[in-house]
């Protein structure tokens, strides 16, 4: 078949193979006349030879040739991976049927038979041509199908379920602007601290240790087959229901969640190996009604969700430390499953008029069946009293005002903060540690506040503290 473009002053080449001189002379004339560009061979030997050193578009081949007959030279043509796709058309002097299917069965798409009809010979010379050219049209097109269909494949599957993927192949008409109201989950996870983090690290390890997190999130994702809908930097924002309804969407959501933070500790022994500093997760799920579907115009369309809904979903992520999932109402009450749940918490998210109960869950039964795996975060005394002194960042204050305390129990996530100051609980605090035991240090870390104890608080770190381990190790008792 030819690979030459389609032109309509192209000449087709058309190699004739026979060992009687005078028929190459008959037809030689009959096609030079019409303008196509001919060449010849006396035998199947030389033919070959020319199809493998010269563009064809079409071979007219006698089948009564000594030593190597038409059929034979057919066959070997289509053997060869430089021939194979040129057009065979046999003439012969032979009118059984016997040999018609033995010319097709050795690859040949037509016959011609002797004594020549000129008006035959072109007929089925321009038709052949013409089906060859279709070909031709029709590969094309399928190798920019091919083409198209691995660009969404490679851009989309990165982030979407194979359901989704297939489908915008299948259905590429849904690839419009419009949307619908319909109740999903949602979920967003975020990395706690990474932009402090972030400013220890150069942009390359920067951007190295982000992709490592998000590789790991959306094989997890994919598996209870959400759909990444953003990617913000440090942070995912994940539908379960949409593109397409699934009516398990809250519990696929919660059971996302919890292997997404059992992922964590695995991730964080590759980034030990790799001298990256370890981090850790926070993940808010929400349940309700949004608007979903093609957001743009034709020149740039983005499958989207906006809504309520959504918004309360990042302000319900907010409150989260590292390894906690926090759950709405709406979620907790939409899910089938059994849920283990830890704690409920009221809280009053910002631009919500109502209280909002939040549900810290710890696994989830039924045909999910995850727990969550938390790393051990048992208090150590220490020997001395670690002096820090600390500002409210989400604090109203216009100016902000110094705040002193101490810790005296410690773990590598959370810790005792004694202080007489007082403050709402999920204050997030910038703190600066200051201690004389073992290598001496002042150290700037944050936490999240998030329960209250006689004497202060208990406070989450939501920032990588790289001697903090040491610390604990040479000052507790």
């Amino acid at each position: 078949m030819s690979n030459q473009p389609v032109d309509e002053q192209f000449r087709y080449k058309i190699l004739i193979v026979d060992d009687v001189p005078k028929n190459i002379q008959v037809l030689g004339s009959l096609l030079f006349h019409e303008n196509y560009d001919v060449s010849f061979a006396s035998n199947g030997y030389d033919a070959i030879s020319l199809a493998e050193q010269n563009h064809i578009d079409l071979i007219l081949l006698d089948v009564m040739m000594p030593g190597m007959d038409g059929f034979e030279t057919c066959l070997l043509l289509g053997k060869n991976p430089k021939t194979a796709g040129v057009p065979v058309i046999f003439m012969t002097a032979l009118n059984d049927l016997e040999d018609k299917v033995k010319g097709f069965q050795a690859g040949g798409v037509d016959f011609i038979t002797k004594p020549f009809e000129s008006q035959e010979v072109l007929a089925r010379v321009k038709s052949q041509l013409k089906i060859g050219r279709l070909q031709t049209e029709l590969q094309l097109k399928i190798m920019e199908l091919e083409k198209r269909n691995r660009f969404i494949t490679d851009v989309f599957g990165t982030y979407l379920s194979d359901e989704v993927v297939e489908n915008l192949l299948d259905n590429p008409e849904n690839i419009k602007p419009g949307g619908e109201l319909r109740e999903i989950s949602i979920l967003m996870a975020d990395l706690r601290g990474f932009s402090s983090t972030a400013e220890t690290l150069n942009p390359g390890l920067t951007l190295q240790l982000l992709n490592l997190f998000i590789e790991k999130m959306t094989d997890v994702i994919q598996k209870y087959e959400g759909t990444i809908n953003e990617v913000l930097g440090d942070a995912l924002l994940v539908l379960f229901g949409a593109p397409f309804y699934k009516e398990d969407h809250a519990d696929r959501a919660i059971a996302c969640a919890i292997e997404m933070q059992n992922q964590i500790d695995p991730l964080n022994e590759l980034l030990r190996v790799m001298q990256l500093p370890p981090v850790r997760m926070g993940i808010g799920i929400n349940s309700g009604e949004v608007i979903v579907g093609n957001i743009g115009s034709k020149k740039r369309l983005k499958y989207g969700v906006v809504g309520r809904n959504v918004n309360l979903t990042a302000r319900i992520e907010s409150y989260t430390v590292g390894y906690q999932i926090l759950l709405s109402e709406q979620t907790f009450y939409s899910v089938s499953s059994e849920l283990l749940v830890e704690k409920v918490i009221k809280v009053n998210p910002k631009g919500v008029k109502q209280p909002v109960h939040l549900f810290d869950v710890r696994g989830i039964t039924g045909i999910f069946n995850v727990d969550l795996r938390l790393p051990d975060h048992s208090l150590k005394l220490l020997k001395d009293p670690l002096s820090i002194s600390f500002e409210v960042l989400d604090d109203s204050e216009t100016i902000k005002k110094e705040k002193f305390g101490e810790i005296i129990n410690i773990s590598s996530y959370e810790a005792e903060l004694i202080t007489s100051e007082q403050f709402r609980i999920y204050s997030n605090l910038k703190m600066k540690l200051t201690s004389k035991c073992g290598n001496n240090f002042v150290e700037t870390v944050h936490a999240k506040v998030v329960n209250k104890i006689s004497n202060g608080y208990v406070i989450v770190f939501t920032s990588h503290f790289s001697l903090l381990n040491e610390f604990i190790e040479t000052c507790s008792t």
